[in-house]
């Protein structure tokens, strides 16, 4: 059944049905959000397979390696409104990137280190569906990433930390409190989630813009039967206002937004919990470059702010720009821990692949 694929097996059959029905114009929309690396490469050889047949593709995408590997002519729009076009070979990423946010753009690293506070979770031999015997000890105010190949258990470590998957072995402590049992206890725990591919796991579309931000909360105030139109009318305003969502009324319908400004409806729906510890699980996934900016210096206020934060993500240049330390995982176990100063795409690459062990196999071979 499609309900039992995963997110990339199911972006994979959309694109396997447009192929079938024989297409001479293709659409692909973000084809390449919940794919991995070597999926994407597949996606790219069969849409230059396509190009080279005669097909028509329209690639819409904010990522500058996929654009300038797939296309012959580009277009930006910003915020509804045409702004440019021309040929690949006539522009660059850096003014392209331009376009898109407004501004000039320049890569930076916006990483500020901060003083942490004590330990406040602990993972003792955690085990789980994809993971392994996790030791990990996370203070106050500390910014954490996982990362990995795509599959490697970080996701599912998260997920299991959130109750969302059940744990097989080990404990989670929260203040010095072993913690278990349903979402609703981690988040009774001053825990929350905001989880990977938004259409299919944060995404409310029978409810509008207020409603999607302020639903996580109310599983905490349940007991109060009566909602405060007036109430959440003002967190609503300050939470767009704090983190600049562009957003029309208030009971337009969530789909109406850019993907970015849904994520940040997402990012407020947690934070209105009042939670101490957050769990991202790919938080820039989908987003154009001027939001994902915007959602990394948000990070950063967060954990200035005294908030605990665990970010996973596969985008190594984005663990640069926000993490004190940076976890590795390799077939579901921690292959390596990096400082903030230690981290490099080549080091991350070398433990994410276990090419240290391999070439040290190979090397004892000989």
């Amino acid at each position: 059944m499609v309900s039992e694929l995963k997110t990339s097996e199911k972006q994979l059959l959309e694109i396997c049905r447009a192929l079938y029905a024989e297409a001479k114009l293709l659409i692909l929309d973000e084809p390449t959000t919940a794919l991995s690396n070597e999926e994407i490469d597949h996606l790219f050889g069969i849409l230059k397979k396509m190009k080279e047949s005669g097909k028509t593709l329209i690639f819409i995408s904010h990522k500058m390696p996929e654009i300038f590997t797939v296309a012959d002519r580009y277009t930006v729009f910003r915020n509804g409104r045409f702004i440019s076009s021309g040929r690949i070979e006539d522009t660059t990423p850096q003014k392209m990137t331009s376009d898109m946010i407004g501004e000039v753009y320049a890569e930076k690293d916006v990483y500020k280190p901060r003083k942490l506070g004590d330990v406040v979770l602990k993972l003792k031999h955690l085990s789980g569906n994809g993971f392994k015997d996790i030791d990990l000890e996370v203070r106050q105010g500390e910014i954490v990433a996982f990362t990995g190949l795509a599959g490697c258990g970080a996701s599912e470590l998260m997920q299991t930390m959130f109750g969302v998957l059940p744990s097989l072995g080990g404990a989670i402590e929260i203040e010095g409190k072993e913690t278990r049992g349903s979402v609703a206890r981690f988040m009774q725990n001053k825990m929350a989630m905001l989880p990977s591919n938004r259409k299919e796991n944060s995404v409310l579309p029978d409810m509008n813009i207020m409603e999607n931000m302020y639903v996580a909360e109310h599983t905490l105030s349940w007991k109060h039967q009566v909602i405060s139109q007036k109430e959440e009318l003002e967190r609503y305003e300050n939470s767009v206002k704090s983190l600049r969502i562009k957003a029309g009324k208030y009971e337009e319908p969530i789909n109406s937004l850019s993907g970015g400004n849904q994520q940040k409806v997402f990012l407020a729906r947690w934070l209105n919990t009042g939670a101490d510890i957050l769990l991202f699980d790919n938080p820039t996934q989908g987003v154009d470059v001027g939001a994902k900016e915007e959602i990394y210096q948000l990070i950063l206020q967060l954990a200035e702010a005294g908030k605990t934060i665990l970010i996973n993500t596969l985008e190594i240049p984005e663990i640069k720009k926000v993490s004190d330390r940076c976890v590795v995982f390799y077939g579901g176990r921690v292959a390596k821990i990096f400082s903030h100063e230690e981290i490099s795409e080549k080091q991350v690459m070398l433990y994410s692949t276990n090419a240290l062990n391999v070439a040290g196999g190979k090397e004892n071979d000989r």
